[in-house]
C-alpha cells in the first residue's frame, strides 16, 4: 500500500497543478479502483488535496519536505549565490536536489526576475526549462537509475560530453533558454543544481554557464565541508 500510494504520489510532474482520478491511475499502471481507495487515503492524510479540476498535492506533504535537512542546507548555502547570479545574468535562478533515485529535479528555491508585461507564460516556461536541464544533468553525471518505464522519459544526453563541458542548455519551443550546471558532492556525483532561465537572447548561455560553474564550485566546496548534511548514496 505504501509502494502504491508513493506512486500517486509521484504522478505530478512539474508544473502540473492538478491531474484527474483517471490520469493518476493511467500514470500509476494500476486500476481506477485502487487508485480511488489510495486517493481517499492520502486526501484524509493531507497528502493530496481535491481542486476545482481535479486532484493536487497536500499541504502536509510540502510541510515533510521543508523539513528535509539535505535540503536546508543545500538552500541556505546555494542562496546567496543564486542572489547574485540573479544580477549577473538577468535571469531567473532556480535550486534543485536530485531524488533518492536520482530520476526527477525536485526545485529547492528560486530567485526571479522580474516579468516584463505579459509574460506570465513566460515564467511558467522557465519553471520547465530549469527543470528539464537539471533533470538532463543528473541523468548525465549519472545521480541514479533511469526513470521507471511507464512514466515519461527525460531526453538523453551524452554523458561524456555533458561532464566534460559541465552544464547543459536547453531552449524551449516558446523561446526560453536555461543553463544548469551541477553541484557536487566529495564522490563526484552531482547531488544539486543550479539554474539560470530566462528569454532566449537576454540570457547567454556561454556566460551564464561561466557564472553558473563558478557559483557551483563554491557551494559544492561547502557541502564537502559539511559531509554529514549531505550523505553520499
Amino acid at each position: 500500500m505504501l509502494s502504491r500510494g508513493l506512486s500517486i504520489l509521484r504522478c505530478f510532474r512539474p508544473g502540473e497543478q492538478e491531474l484527474q482520478l483517471s490520469e493518476l491511475a493511467r500514470r500509476a499502471d494500476m486500476p481506477k479502483a485502487t487508485a480511488h481507495r489510495i486517493v481517499v487515503e492520502l486526501v484524509k492524510e493531507g497528502m493530496l488535496e481535491r481542486g476545482e479540476n481535479g486532484l493536487r498535492l497536500g499541504v502536509a506533504l510540502f510541510v515533510l519536505g521543508t523539513r528535509v535537512p539535505r535540503q536546508l542546507e543545500l538552500r541556505d548555502l546555494a542562496l546567496p549565490y543564486a542572489q547574485q547570479l540573479r544580477h549577473l545574468t538577468q535571469g531567473s535562478v532556480f535550486v534543485f536536489i536530485s531524488d533518492v533515485c536520482g530520476a526527477e529535479a525536485a526545485l529547492v528555491d528560486a530567485v526571479r526576475r522580474v516579468p516584463g508585461g505579459g509574460d506570465a507564460r513566460g515564467a511558467e516556461e522557465e519553471n520547465r526549462a530549469s527543470a528539464l536541464a537539471a533533470a538532463r544533468l543528473f541523468h548525465a553525471y549519472g545521480a541514479r537509475a533511469a526513470l521507471p518505464a511507464r512514466r515519461e522519459p527525460v531526453p538523453a544526453e551524452d554523458p561524456a560530453r555533458v561532464q566534460a563541458q559541465g552544464f547543459v542548455v536547453v531552449r524551449s519551443r516558446t523561446g526560453a533558454v536555461s543553463i544548469a550546471a551541477p553541484v557536487l558532492n566529495a564522490s563526484s556525483a552531482a547531488v544539486g543544481a543550479l539554474a539560470v532561465a530566462g528569454p532566449d537572447g537576454r540570457v547567454q548561455p556561454v556566460k551564464a554557464a561561466w557564472y553558473l560553474q563558478a557559483a557551483c564550485a563554491a557551494v559544492s566546496r561547502s557541502l564537502r565541508r559539511t559531509p554529514e548534511c549531505v550523505p553520499a548514496w
